[in-house]
């Protein structure tokens, strides 16, 4: 079974840089338990106001569980970052297929058949 990796870039909005890098590093700490979650790597671009998350999960079920576990931090960090580009990679679920539909922004890359 293949994993699921995504990646996700951040803007943080004018004035809350700080705040969105203390979100960051909440959603990186309520990672650590969660046992469906292989990777959760922050990383900041040379323009200081944009981020990426480097996120591996062993399926769409435990992306979807991440989602669950850390919605408080999640809706912080999109109140603080504009979420400019997002790419699911591995086994797409109906149901992650479906949650990219309606995320702008959003490409998926199955693997090759």
């Amino acid at each position: 079974m293949m994993t699921l990796t995504s990646r996700v870039e951040f803007t943080a909005r004018e004035g809350r840089r700080e705040e969105f890098i203390q979100a960051a590093k909440a959603l990186a700490a309520a990672t650590r338990d969660e046992p469906g979650t292989l990777r959760y790597d922050w990383y900041q671009d040379a323009d200081p106001d944009s981020f990426v998350v480097i996120e591996e999960y062993v399926d769409s079920d435990a992306a979807f569980a991440h989602n669950a576990h850390c919605d408080e931090l999640l809706k912080r960090a999109f109140e603080l970052g504009e979420l400019t580009a997002m790419q699911l990679h591995g086994d797409i679920s109906p149901e992650l297929q479906a949650f990219a539909e309606n995320m702008p922004g959003t490409k998926t890359f199955p693997p090759l058949a």
